[in-house]
């Protein structure tokens, strides 16, 4: 997860973007999941390793998913690649952090590294520590604050791109957009399509929305919904 996003004006690139009929603004029913194809073998022992990780959190996963109105399994593919469900944190678990790389200062920080100690992501969904309150002063170690604020996050984003009163995007592609400003900001993602970019242009790895949803399927193939 990298910085929140802030309201931009005049989004009417997007008919240009999308072509020039844009798509029909959907009735408010939140973004449960379609069906989402992976190229992970359904046997892959990475992914069933994380499988064993996410299920510790199932109703947790759930209670956030019903809360938000986003599919289980959708926040099970963020958490896939956020943290491999903890096990790519150090120590690994709901209480470890990722993201080590030093960063110059910003905001009230002061210091290359954070001044509780490195580690800028915190937590399964690796809520970021210079953008978000929960990772400096909450409870980021504690699995439930940690995914529940994480869907306030993905929540917060569609919100950001619903106001914009020339802002039309279909379901499928408000997804994308959500995820996509997960990592990198809801501003930094409408800039990226603005620009005529492809929706994770300004995302880690230029990839988060397609590896997410990719991720997604494979918890699929697994029952979740």
């Amino acid at each position: 997860m990298d910085r929140p996003g802030r309201r931009s004006a005049g989004l009417s690139w997007f008919q240009r973007l999308f072509g020039r009929k844009l798509p029909e603004k959907r009735e408010e029913r939140g973004h449960k999941a379609g069906r989402f194809s992976t190229t992970y073998d359904r046997n892959n022992p990475t992914m069933l390793k994380q499988l064993r990780e996410a299920k510790k959190y199932t109703r947790l996963i759930e209670d956030a998913a019903r809360r938000y109105k986003v599919s289980p399994s959708i926040i099970c593919g963020i958490g896939s690649r956020e943290s491999h469900w903890g096990l790519a944190l150090k120590p690994p678990g709901p209480g470890g952090r990722g993201d080590f790389a030093r960063r110059r200062p910003r905001g009230e920080r002061r210091t290359p590294e954070p001044p509780d100690g490195p580690g800028y992501g915190r937590g399964l969904l690796q809520i970021d520590y210079d953008w978000h309150e929960l990772a400096r002063t909450g409870k980021w170690y504690d699995a439930r604050e940690n995914v529940m604020y994480g869907c306030t996050v993905l929540n917060n984003a569609k919100k950001f791109f619903q106001r914009e009163s020339s802002f039309r995007l279909n379901d499928d592609q408000m997804l994308r957009a959500m995820i996509a400003a997960y990592n990198g900001g809801a501003t930094a993602t409408a800039n990226a399509i603005k620009a005529g970019k492809d929706i994770d242009a300004n995302t880690t790895g230029k990839d988060y929305s397609k590896d997410v949803l990719n991720r997604t399927g494979w918890f699929q193939l697994h029952g979740w919904q």
